[in-house]
């Protein structure tokens, strides 16, 4: 390796030293298994939203979002990533206020409130949130150790045993409190590396609008001969214009359900909502997050559009990102930004790592052996943390084979056609039965892997038309429905088939959330329609947002700017606000506990 190898690796071995030392340092609170799994339930907003974001941003967003925009433009991950935010913003809160109403420790605890004395239902529940638990932790080992081989040319095999072996590390000696820490610090090290690399590579090749136009021309659909032996086509940077490869609007609309409404169900998201101090800092910590998140991922994309005119030939797309911090940063940047791929992935992974090894002893062992004692459940929460992990890194070379992107959303929509319905009528939909809730998800996990392998496979199935030109999603989710909804109401209404905690839930004995979002996010679509309608009418031919060096260019670039500041200066509050919980949480025990959560409120 070149001396800039070794600056980028030494720095890379310093941060995975640094997430050791914290987990060693919080391991020393930990008490029992509801400290290691959910932090004492005493998570301020602020370090919520931090670790939402960190958690988040794994390498299928930090990698495979600018990867995928570097082949296919701005429409599919700009209404992709809009509907996240509306359907996060909107179901996430309610749901995670109703299950810490319940009390619950783990996401699949709700069968037994719901379906109380079903033990299929709570497995099958059980059993899918520790497969995509795998699935995102496998996910996140590859995205890594793909970008410590472009960068260094170690194997991609070995990256993998070292990624994992540090996040096992923290993780089992500090629990929730050590991941949630180290995910605050991991997205700290994201953002600023972010907001090191939108300055500079609009400083080396130009603010967006005249640097597309150069390509595009003032209007965004006349490519001029700079073009030749790009990425770029007619539209690329117009929100309204898909690509011509994904020009299928229903496919469009299963994509987009498939990467938006896994995150209200997710065992981590969720698992974050029941550590929350209260109900109220759980919602403000997601709306934080949400806010932000859609923010960052546009800056995100916006580099991997950069990557579709400076970079070509890459046989693997999501390394368009590394390839840019080589070729865009200073020696520093470049090793932070390296640094940031790597906390993304860790972030997640760690999450996953918790979670999952939570729902394991709390959903299966303590069922089987409840009997066995606080310290044997801490101890074999732990032992199952690095379990969940070896796991995942045996199912990591099938995400090689598939394209981050492509594997993520594949597995997303078996998650939504079975899991999502099953979870959301739970919460919200009294008439559900058991009889209809194991069948509906049962049904449709077959369904839609069947019609999956049937297409030619993730990498095929999660963008084409599918069987009779509707996609893979909509069929299962419909062959799910039949039975979710059809066998629940064949039987009649019973509340006692629910527990009496449940009940409370539908007869309004719950916090009620106000309709602030609900209100904010009409407004943000109905912002979008008329903006639709002016540009098939007024505007058509013209590209959104604008290019060029008129007006419209000047606001598209003041925009980009404006969102840059923002997310940095939002990002930085929080982390100031994060250095105290960090002192209260690493620091010997009982010492200025006072302190530090009268600051945190």
């Amino acid at each position: 390796m070149d001396a800039e190898n070794w600056v980028i690796l030494l720095t890379l071995v310093s941060y995975l030293v640094f997430m050791l030392w914290i987990g060693y340092r919080v391991s020393r609170r930990i008490r029992g298994i509801d400290s290691y799994i959910l932090a004492g339930r005493n998570l301020p907003w602020f370090v919520l939203a931090l670790t939402f974001l960190a958690t988040i941003a794994n390498t299928n967003q930090v990698m495979g979002q600018p990867g995928f925009a570097y082949e296919n433009g701005l429409s599919y991950l700009f209404w992709t990533n809009t509907a996240a935010l509306t359907i996060g913003a909107i179901l996430l809160p309610r749901i995670g206020t109703r299950l810490r109403g319940l009390n619950l420790s783990t996401i699949t605890d709700l069968a037994h409130v719901r379906f109380p004395g079903s033990r299929r239902v709570h497995y099958l529940v059980l059993g899918w949130q520790v497969a995509w638990g795998i699935f995102v932790t496998a996910l996140s080992l590859f995205g890594a150790s793909l970008l410590i081989e472009v960068v260094t040319g170690l194997n991609w095999q070995l990256n993998i045993l070292i990624i994992a072996a540090v996040t096992i590390g923290y993780t089992v000696l500090g629990g929730l409190r050590a991941v949630v820490i180290t995910d605050s610090v991991q997205w700290m090290i994201i953002i600023f590396a972010t907001a090191i690399f939108i300055p500079l590579i609009f400083f080396r090749a130009g603010p967006f609008s005249s640097f597309f136009a150069e390509y595009l021309g003032p209007s965004g659909f006349s490519t001029t001969e700079a073009a030749e032996g790009t990425n770029l086509f007619a539209g690329f940077t117009d929100i309204f214009t898909l690509p011509p490869e994904l020009a299928y609007v229903p496919s469009l609309i299963a994509f987009v359900l498939a990467v938006s409404l896994w995150v209200p169900i997710d065992l981590g998201f969720v698992q974050r909502m029941l550590a929350a101090r209260t109900a109220d800092q759980g919602r403000k910590g997601a709306y934080a997050y949400l806010g932000l998140q859609v923010f960052v991922l546009l800056l995100l994309v916006t580099l991997g559009m950069y990557g579709g005119a400076l970079v070509q030939g890459l046989e693997n797309p999501d390394e368009v990102i590394i390839v840019l911090a080589r070729d865009t940063l200073p020696l520093f940047g470049a090793a932070l930004f390296v640094s940031a791929v790597a906390a993304a992935a860790m972030s997640t992974m760690s999450t996953y790592l918790n979670a999952g090894s939570s729902v394991i002893v709390k959903g299966l062992v303590m069922e089987i052996k409840p009997d066995i004692s606080e310290g044997q459940r801490l101890l074999l929460t732990r032992v199952f943390t690095a379990v969940f992990c070896l796991i995942a890194v045996s199912f990591a070379p099938f995400i090689s084979n598939q394209g981050i992107v492509a594997a993520a959303v594949a597995i997303q929509m078996i998650l939504v056609a079975a899991l999502s319905p099953l979870i959301l009528l739970a919460v919200f939909w009294r008439r559900l039965t058991e009889r209809g809730a194991f069948w509906g998800c049962l049904v449709a996990s077959i369904v839609t892997f069947a019609l999956m392998m049937y297409e030619g496979g993730p990498g095929v199935a999660f963008a084409s038309p599918g069987p009779l030109g509707v996609p893979v999603l909509f069929w299962g989710a419909a062959a799910g429905a039949v039975f979710f909804v059809g066998a629940s109401l064949l039987q009649p209404y019973r509340p006692e088939s629910m527990t009496p905690e449940f009940r409370r839930v539908f007869e309004g004995d719950t916090p009620r959330i106000p309709n602030t979002d609900i209100k904010v996010m009409g407004a943000l679509w109905l912002f979008l329609a008329l903006l639709a309608v002016y540009k098939n009418t007024l505007g058509a031919g013209t590209a959104f947002p604008p290019l060029g060096d008129g007006v419209g260019g000047f606001l598209t670039d003041a925009f980009y700017v404006t969102v840059a500041v923002f997310v940095f200066g939002v990002s930085v509050y929080m982390v100031v606000r994060l250095f105290g919980y960090i002192r209260e949480e690493v620091a010997p025990e009982g010492a200025g506990r006072g302190k530090a959560d009268a600051a945190s409120e």
